[in-house]
């Protein structure tokens, strides 16, 4: 049940974060290099909140990440 709300909170951080790129499209791509690894860190902060193992938490916040960048990819 944990794994599947760290799940449902990082898929809304990620929407948030779409929602920052979109606000700020004349960034430079530095910056939203930036921006996605605080994110990134940001989603292993609640990952090892909600799980207790931390392994899993790396896991599941690089498995996310991982999705929202090919996502990106593919649809740009």
């Amino acid at each position: 049940m944990n794994v599947l709300l760290c799940s449902i909170i990082q898929i809304v951080v990620w929407c948030g974060y779409s929602l920052v790129l979109y606000l700020s499209h004349h960034d430079h791509s530095f910056y939203e290099t930036v921006l996605l690894v605080m994110f990134s860190y940001f989603n292993f902060l609640i990952a090892v909140r909600f799980i207790s193992n931390r392994t899993t938490g790396i896991n599941i916040t690089i498995l996310f990440t991982i999705i929202y960048v090919a996502g990106r990819i593919v649809f740009l």
